[in-house]
């Protein structure tokens, strides 16, 4: 074979392989491998609280929070308000109980007179979390206040809006809790809050129930497992025995979190082995705060444990436990734009310590893949070797999506929803350039702006052709304030946020979708202008007032002598600045208006005024000013006949 050919055949083959290695599609691998964050606690510290927390049991809430956190691995700051930001700590690594002592310490302050400053707050704490916290965990603030945000602040309620943007644009949730104790709370921003950033919204109305709600939230965000063991009383013998299990996999500590009316006694833990934690050993691990207190277990045994203890016969106990675990899930299968009908997809799950697949030990757990919507079924997965394994497959065309869910040893896994998604017979719509920074200001003039309208459509195509709609995922905005209209954001409250992001998902006709975010920033011409307006009035009359002052005060520069033409009365004048009315000069009815006067140029002439215009001598037309020169007599006429008048006479200082 010729040198020639071979090189072709080589080019052939090498041009085959490369069609066939990207042909292959690729293998999307989504997880969720973090249990730390980055946590800031955004606190109320009115006057009001006197009131609605008069125990200061926020405190008790939040210690629980820090309380049940790993002793290391993650970072808390905190933000405290009342008519501003009082108080703040960086956010700060939280390495053992010393730190959580100081992240404590860091929360109390005294109450403050002053507005409900929440925008002002809650922007600080986003700062914080975005420069101050590790780069490498996801992040959160936790809100809690009990008064009314002040609205008619713009400053506060700028502030609000730059918080909710850059909450929304850096993932970051926003927990709230409204403590509506005396009805005050300002529930629809404490609930637009959490809606606008992906956290969760509470409202409580006593203050001793906030440690539940704290201990909700952790359960939420670090997505713990847990365990009521008991809620009951104490029994006649005043002997407390529990037993529960501990899982053997994936637990780094385990929170026994107790309360009670009264105390517990000889409060001891029975180990699987047999080997017995005293009452001494017990209290160096537990954590005592008013209305609660937490035992936590480093790296305990798996299998069944025994708490056993004294208390008042008759009183109120409940006993939780909270894993705190290194376990979590992920799934891998073949990603493409499209996929047929008559094709069967394989799923593999894994189960996570630590961020690394586990190899064995998947007996201990049981895996389904769940839909999340009506198209599909949910599929019970089987153990192959090192993963748990799955296969979709779809029986028309649309747009498939679903998550994973994993449950054993105590523990329930899921990975986020919409984890996977398959879209079949049909391809997604495509974002186009215009959506990756889609930003619009628009100026709002009072009774003429009645909506603001943003173009979606430019922002997304179909590949397909096919029709699509477009529906608000989740917006900054209150739900009140906008609205889709056909290919249309419309913003139609210019009062509530001066700047709002909107998450857009753009639907075909078939279900398939891709998201794309909108800013939108709003500014009020109402109160601008009222500024302008009052600002240009000020300057207005100021400047009218400096320039009657100067021309009123000019200097009359000789002596004005005046005479009646009809009767030849005659009279001379002489003063120094202003303006001199004719009526002064005492020289008898001339026929000229009452309010004419002489006014002071400050040069070699002066200028006669009159609200009646009248003839200077006999070969001019008429005007309602008339200017005399120096040594030059000027008659004035008050009638057409020219019979009438005054005579006068500038004799000037100046030569």
């Amino acid at each position: 074979m010729k040198a020639k050919g071979k090189f072709g055949l080589v080019v052939l083959f090498v041009f085959l392989v490369f069609v066939s290695v990207f042909a292959i599609p690729a293998t999307a691998s989504k997880k969720n491998t973090s249990n730390r964050y980055n946590v800031c606690f955004v606190l109320d510290s009115t006057d009001s609280l006197k009131h609605t927390d008069e125990d200061k049991l926020r405190y008790d809430a939040t210690n629980m929070f820090l309380g049940l956190l790993a002793n290391e691995g993650n970072y808390v700051g905190s933000v405290i308000f009342s008519g501003g930001v009082i108080k703040k700590s960086d956010v700060v690594p939280i390495n053992g109980p010393k730190d959580k002592i100081q992240s404590e310490k860091a929360l109390e302050t005294s109450e403050q007179r002053g507005a409900t400053a929440i925008g002002a707050a809650l922007d600080q704490a986003i700062d914080l979390l975005i420069n101050k916290g590790d780069k490498k965990l996801p992040s959160v603030v936790i809100l809690l206040s009990d008064g009314q945000s002040n609205k008619s602040d713009k400053d506060e309620m700028d502030s609000r809006s730059n918080a909710l943007t850059k909450a929304k644009n850096e993932s970051i949730p926003v927990y709230t809790v409204a403590l509506n104790a005396d009805g005050e709370a300002d529930l629809d921003v404490l609930q637009q809050i959490a809606n606008a950033t992906g956290g969760v919204y509470k409202e409580v109305k006593k203050a001793d129930d906030l440690k539940d709600i704290f201990k909700e939230f952790y359960k939420m965000i670090y997505a713990a497992g847990a365990q009521n063991l008991i809620d009951s009383t104490i029994p006649s013998s005043g002997k407390l025995s529990v037993n529960f299990d501990v899982p053997y996999k994936g637990v780094e500590e385990v929170n026994i979190i107790i309360s009670s009316d009264t105390k517990l006694k000889e409060l001891i833990l029975i180990k699987p082995s047999g080997t017995e934690m005293s009452e001494n050993e017990v209290q160096e691990v537990t954590v005592n705060a008013k209305r609660f207190s937490i035992t936590k277990l480093t790296s305990p045994e798996g299998g069944k444990w025994t708490l056993k203890g004294k208390g008042a016969p008759g009183s109120k106990i409940k006993i939780d436990m909270v894993y705190n675990d290194s376990i979590t899930v992920s799934t891998e299968y073949k990603e493409k734009d499209i996929y047929g009908t008559n094709e069967k997809v394989t799923v593999k799950g894994f189960v996570l310590e630590d961020g690394k697949k586990l190899s064995s030990g998947y007996d201990d757990y049981k895996a389904t893949l769940v839909p999340d919507t009506d198209k599909g079924n949910e599929i019970s997965m089987e153990i192959k070797e090192d993963s748990f394994v799955g296969d979709i497959s779809f029986d028309d065309e649309g747009t498939y999506s679903y998550h994973m869910v994993v449950e054993g040893n105590g523990l329930v896994k899921t990975t986020d929803k919409s984890d996977i998604v398959f879209n079949v017979g049909n391809r997604a719509p495509v974002l186009s350039n215009d959506a990756k920074n889609m930003e619009e200001h628009f100026w709002v003039f009072p009774f003429f702006t009645k909506t603001c309208e943003v173009d979606l459509s430019k922002a997304v195509s179909d590949p397909d052709g096919d029709k699509i709609t477009f529906v608000a995922d989740s917006s900054t905005f209150k739900e009140s304030t906008y609205e889709i209209n056909g290919n249309k954001l419309i913003v139609k409250d210019f009062y509530d946020l001066s700047k709002g992001v909107t998450t857009i998902k753009a639907i075909d006709s078939k279900g398939a979708s891709v998201e794309f975010d909108t800013t939108v920033s709003l500014t009020n011409v109402g109160i601008l202008a009222l500024i302008l307006i009052g600002v240009g009035i000020i300057v207005f009359l100021v400047i009218i007032g400096i320039v009657t002052y100067i021309a009123l005060n000019k200097k009359f520069m000789g002596s004005i002598t005046v005479r009646n033409i009809e009767t030849g009365e005659t009279q001379m004048q002489q003063r120094n600045r202003g303006k001199i009315k004719l009526s002064t000069f005492a020289i008898g009815n001339t026929g000229h208006s009452s309010k004419a006067y002489f006014q002071a140029t400050g040069k070699d002439k002066i200028i006669f005024v009159t609200n009646k215009a009248v003839k200077a001598d006999s070969n001019y037309g008429t005007s309602k000013k008339v200017t005399v020169m120096n040594h030059l007599e000027t008659i004035i006429y008050s009638d057409a006949e020219c019979s009438r008048g005054i005579s006068v006479t500038f004799d000037s200082f100046i030569n």
